[in-house]
C-alpha cells in the first residue's frame, strides 16, 4: 500500500470520528434540551409560593383565598392539602359545587410535609388565632 493511500484512510479514519462525536453530542444536547425544557414546563405548572419553600426558615402566612387557592391548585398532584386536621382533595370537573369551610379573611400557617429527599408530600394549613 502507498504512503498516500495510508494517508488518505487514515484521513477518512478521522473524519468518519469526527462526524460521529458530532453526532453523539447533537443527540445528548437534544436529551438535555427536553429535559430542562420539562422542568421549565413542571415549574411553570407550580407558580406561587409552593415552589420555594424547600429552604424556607420562618413560613409565611397565607390568607383565606390562599389556602383555597392551594387546595384548587393541588388537585390532580396526588398531594393531599389539609386545613386545620381535614384533608381536601376537590376535583371541579366531578363536583363544581364542592366547597372547603375556610376563612377567606383569616391567616392561615403553613406546614410543609416533605421526604428526606426534599419531595413535598403533604401541605398542611393551621388557622392562626385572630388578634382584634
Amino acid at each position: 500500500m502507498s504512503r498516500n493511500t495510508q494517508h488518505l484512510m487514515l484521513f477518512c479514519t478521522a473524519v468518519v470520528l469526527f462526524v460521529t462525536a458530532c453526532l453523539y453530542g447533537q443527540q445528548n444536547v437534544k436529551i438535555l434540551s427536553a429535559a430542562l425544557n420539562d422542568r421549565v414546563q413542571t415549574t411553570t405548572g407550580m407558580e406561587g409560593r409552593l415552589t420555594t419553600t424547600l429552604h424556607t426558615t420562618n413560613p409565611y402566612q397565607y390568607s383565606g383565598a390562599e389556602v383555597l387557592h392551594t387546595v384548587r391548585q393541588m388537585t390532580g398532584t396526588g398531594i393531599p392539602v389539609v386545613v386545620d386536621g381535614t384533608s381536601y382533595v376537590i376535583d371541579p370537573l366531578v363536583s363544581k359545587t364542592a366547597t372547603i369551610p375556610v376563612q377567606l379573611d383569616a391567616n392561615y400557617r403553613p406546614e410543609f410535609i416533605r421526604n428526606e429527599t426534599g419531595e413535598l408530600l403533604k401541605i398542611v394549613f393551621w388557622k392562626e388565632a385572630s388578634v382584634n
